[in-house]
């Protein structure tokens, strides 16, 4: 049986006082977890060049690596 259908079949043979109280409940649930995806960012188109000049690449970037880096020598 379905979680929604079990949640049904119990709450219908509750009090009508307390079943207002479960609806309250969902829709306290309901209303949290909907301000959380609609909080979610959303993705945009990506521009370039909005970071031109912060990184600075070595003159020697594609110098060959000595053999100590390779062998863990120090």
């Amino acid at each position: 049986m379905a979680t929604v259908d079990l949640i049904t079949e119990h709450t219908r043979r509750l009090p009508e006082s307390v079943q207002r109280e479960i609806l309250s409940f969902v829709e306290f649930l309901f209303n949290k977890y909907n301000k959380v995806s609609a909080q979610a960012p959303s993705v945009g188109k990506r521009q370039a060049g909005l970071h031109a000049g912060s990184a600075v690449m070595a003159d020697d970037f594609d110098a060959p690596l000595p053999d100590s880096f390779w062998l863990g020598a120090e």
